[in-house]
């Protein structure tokens, strides 16, 4: 289901995924906070303007408005830095569109569709702490049934936001934006809410990765083969709900395992395998390797990986060991 040949890259695939999506739905309204042009939703602001709303610099109020929007029979996409959409304004994420509370609403559901895109998420930006969303994913997996999405490249990504306007509830994904390679083979590639995906098959050390951490594990994969390390790679988009069986079952059919994420080892996709494993009892030893439970410098993408260790020369030479 990857891509094969040589790289290829989308400049601006949420520009053309919401303006798609728009033009499909007319009950979809993209939402900004004054990032829409860093968010590159260009098109759907231009030629669609009455499907796109901008609250101004107030991220807050852009999760409370939407809440509201969904409320009035439409179905609000959300859309600014992953680190103002959680952190900035957690509390309007989780009541205002967690909890689609309101008359006629199933607060245990969350009857309403509310979707939040978080651009820009973990080290993908240059700038530090403020800026860096490295926690996100582990604070809208602990709100009762969210959906939580991590994709690798903008075919899972459409695929995502395409299941999600018709979800209930909240759902939040973490967004690709600027020159964003192409991994998966849109012909071969379908995405099912929940489901893992085997990217390479293999014994020796299993890797279980989700976003652009999938993106590292794949270059790291390529070194692991010619270093004639065998192993397997399994990308896991849904963070929450995750189709449990299938990490488990891939788990304990290797006797190591690591996990490989841009977020904090803490409450990510390693701590969400940990759980797993843990609850099934016994099972591989897991590394989970990600960005520690510290602040990450600032700098280009490639710069910061290889300040963390997250490059994928290092992380060969670590999963090399791991399999000795």
């Amino acid at each position: 289901m990857l891509l094969t040949g040589e790289r290829q890259f989308d400049s601006a695939p949420f520009d053309s995924i919401s303006y798609d999506l728009c033009t499909r739905r007319g009950d979809v309204v993209v939402m900004s906070a004054d990032l829409s042009k860093y968010c590159q939703v260009v098109r759907v602001k231009k030629e669609l303007p009455e499907q796109h709303l901008d609250v101004g610099m107030a991220e807050q109020n852009l999760l409370a408005v939407a809440a509201g929007v969904a409320k009035g029979g439409l179905v609000p996409v959300a859309t600014c830095f992953a680190c103002y959409i959680t952190r900035r304004a957690y509390d309007q994420l989780l009541i205002c569109m967690g909890t689609g509370s309101g008359a006629g609403t199933n607060v245990e559901t969350g009857g309403l569709t509310n979707i939040a895109i978080g651009f820009t998420p973990g080290i993908t930006n240059p700038a530090r702490i403020h800026h860096q969303a490295a926690e996100d994913l582990g604070m809208v997996r602990a709100i009762p049934n969210a959906t939580v999405i991590d994709p690798v490249d903008p075919t899972d990504f459409r695929a995502a936001l395409d299941i999600a306007v018709d979800l209930p509830g909240l759902t939040y994904i973490r967004g690709h934006r600027g020159n964003t390679p192409l991994i998966l083979d849109p012909d071969k590639f379908t995405f099912e809410l929940g489901k893992t995906y085997t990217l390479k098959a293999g014994k020796g050390i299993g890797i279980i990765a989700s976003g652009h951490g999938t993106q590292w594990a794949l270059e790291t994969s390529e070194l692991l083969s010619e270093r004639g390390v065998d192993h397997s790679l399994l990308h896991v988009p849904t963070i929450k709900p995750v189709n449990e069986k299938e990490v488990s079952d891939f788990a304990f059919a290797h006797d190591q395992i690591v996990t490989i994420e841009n977020h904090q080892i803490v409450t990510g996709l390693g701590s969400l395998v940990a759980e797993i494993v843990s609850d099934t009892g016994g099972g591989p030893r897991i590394t989970r390797i990600g960005l520690a439970n510290r602040w990450a410098p600032g700098g280009t993408l490639a710069y910061i990986r290889a300040q963390l260790g997250l490059d994928a020369e290092v992380l060969a030479s670590r999963l090399a060991g791991l399999a000795s």
